[in-house]
């Protein structure tokens, strides 16, 4: 039977995992228009018409897939940090040798 506060640890858990799956899942794609973009699909042109498009996909459209993918993936990873906050408030005296307990996070 499980306590109050492991319902509670449970959730974070489980929230952080949708979190850190989701910032995995919006980054690929992220990365792989950026790519498209940066290598295939310059900005500027120059080769005319011809390199407007990319597994049949227009530039614009690779440019609004990495531009949403790159937002939402950056929302993820604010939500990610704030998730993790008491482990970079305590993160300082962790660095302090005489005091190895203060490593442990509250809570966990």
């Amino acid at each position: 039977m499980y306590s109050r506060f492991n319902e509670e640890r449970m959730r974070k858990i489980t929230i952080n995992a949708i979190v850190d799956i989701g910032c995995l899942v919006t980054f690929i794609p992220s990365l792989i228009s950026g790519l498209v973009l940066y290598l295939v699909l310059p900005s500027g042109g120059g080769r005319g018409n011809n390199w407007s498009l990319y597994l049949n996909i227009p530039r614009s459209q690779w440019l609004n897939m990495h531009n949403y993918t790159s937002l939402i993936f950056a929302t993820l990873i604010i939500i990610h940090l704030v998730l993790h906050w008491m482990y970079f408030r305590n993160i300082r005296k962790c660095f302090i040798m005489k005091n190895r307990a203060a490593c442990d996070v509250p809570g966990r």
